[in-house]
């Protein structure tokens, strides 16, 4: 009989009692059942507090990217190093990714879910060149390797303040380096869907600034942004290829400007040399001719220090015609000031405008002169009339259309370029014995005088 399950009194079964429930007897020998369940409590406790010490004291190992192998996976582990790439952002399925580079390699590094709402609610999420300290699991595969964001606080970034820097002195050398620039909006365009690149310029080049959809969505900010706009931006140096390109941290950090920037000096012509090509500068002047060939448009314009042409290439001459107004139109006897890219050609310089608005009129020429067609002379071209006449019969020609253009006094050709004919709302009233207004510049063609009218410069007259 045990003396640990019967009373040493009467003999019968007691179970864990330590008190006969018979006799009264105490059972000697026995372990109370309550405090080997303190003991118990007391014990896991004090495992349990073992644990969770040595846990938080205990460093998580900082490892090199190129360290880590196939017998890592699921580790918990620190990185440190750069970020070298934008993040990218799927709403749909909350997931923020971006990629961390140190002197070893480079790993993709992702967060999800809830952690993915808190960075972007705190606006912790990183940018390219910022100096990251990220802590999460690993997950090695054959193909791939990539650590994944347990707690967003894990998360620790650093960014550089930015540096003042004019954009032609930007190079490849920079990548990563934080600058702020000051340029005007030549260009915005899509090279793909997602991406928007701006083309900014200030006097000494021009760079592009990459805006991803994924960099709007991260920032909560969409920028409208114009050609001919001024902008302040802040952004990352990196590079396509072998250019440098500008990522900005957010969508916020392109600002407009209330003041104009200037993308070319003031310059006299005669000041200007072969030194000078491949940069861009600003003159003005006046126009002295205009030239038609199967491009676009050159004008001859002199300041007095110096000539110099101004080659319009088509897309930019015909803006220019678009406007109804004369304030546009770089007629010859027009004061205009232009600014544009110094080129050299067949021994010449010529200034190329990249936009219409690189050529104002600062001065339209004089007012046209109402002449009989017999009063003209060779001392009147270039010079802009009006006349009144009878048209002949208009015969095409490779670059256009003419006619022979008659009054009581005489008669001369009326010249219309072909992109001047394809536009005239009047098109199809010219024709044999129509009256017409013409205004126009008077122009010398092997030994004929001719008269060239814009788009509005013709009318059918009762």
């Amino acid at each position: 009989m045990s003396s640990t399950s019967h009373c040493p009194s009467c003999g019968r079964y007691v179970g864990p009692y330590t008190l006969c429930p018979y006799c009264g007897a105490r059972m000697t020998g026995r372990t109370s059942i309550r405090l080997l369940k303190l003991t118990v409590v007391l014990l896991t406790t004090l495992g349990l507090t073992s644990l969770w010490y040595a846990a938080t004291q205990t460093e998580i190992p900082t490892v090199a990217i190129g360290q880590v192998g196939a017998t890592m996976n699921l580790a918990y582990v620190r990185l440190v190093g750069r970020c070298s790439g934008p993040p990218s952002y799927d709403p749909r399925s909350d997931t923020l990714s971006f990629w961390i580079t140190d002197d070893s390699g480079e790993m993709r590094v992702s967060s999800y879910g809830a952690e993915t709402h808190t960075i972007i609610e705190e606006r912790r999420f990183p940018a390219l060149g910022d100096e990251i300290a990220v802590t999460g699991t690993l997950r090695v595969a054959e193909d791939f390797r990539t650590l994944t964001i347990d707690l967003q606080e894990h998360l620790a970034i650093s960014r550089a303040d930015p540096v003042d820097r004019a954009i032609g002195r930007i190079e490849l050398e920079d990548q990563y380096q934080r600058v702020r620039v000051r340029g005007q909006v030549r260009q915005v365009r899509q090279p793909y869907q997602g991406l928007t690149l701006v083309t900014l310029r200030d006097v000494s080049g021009a760079i592009d600034v990459a805006v991803s959809e994924d960099l709007v969505a991260l920032s909560g900010v969409s920028p409208t942004i114009g050609v001919g706009d001024s902008l302040e931006v802040v952004a990352a140096v990196s590079r396509y290829r072998d250019t440098p390109q500008l990522v900005p941290a957010s969508a916020g950090d392109l600002v407009p400007l209330s003041h104009s920037v200037s993308v070319a000096p003031e310059e006299l012509i005669g000041d200007l040399s072969r030194k000078d090509v491949g940069r861009w500068s600003s003159v003005s002047g006046a126009v002295t001719q205009v030239d038609r060939f199967s491009r676009g448009v050159k004008l001859n314009m002199d300041d007095d220090t110096g000539t110099i042409i101004v080659l319009l290439w088509q897309d930019v001459y015909d803006a220019l015609l678009e406007d109804p107004g004369e304030a546009l139109r770089p007629r010859v006897g027009a004061e205009i000031r232009v600014q544009g890219d110094l080129r050299e050609y067949r021994g010449g310089l010529e200034l190329v405008p990249e936009l219409p608005t690189d050529v104002e009129v600062l001065n339209p020429p004089a007012r046209s002169r109402s002449m009989s067609i017999g009063a003209l002379t060779a001392e009147d071209v270039g010079r802009r009339v009006t006349l009144r006449g009878t048209l002949g019969n208009l015969e095409p020609f490779s670059s256009g259309v003419k006619a022979l253009l008659s009054d009581d006094s005489g008669a001369i050709v009326l010249l219309l370029w072909q992109e001047v004919y394809d536009v005239l709302p009047i098109a199809e009233e010219l024709g044999p014995g129509a009256s017409v207004e013409v205004t126009g510049e008077i122009d010398w063609y092997r030994g004929d005088l001719e008269i060239v009218p814009e788009v509005d410069g013709i009318k059918v007259v009762e």
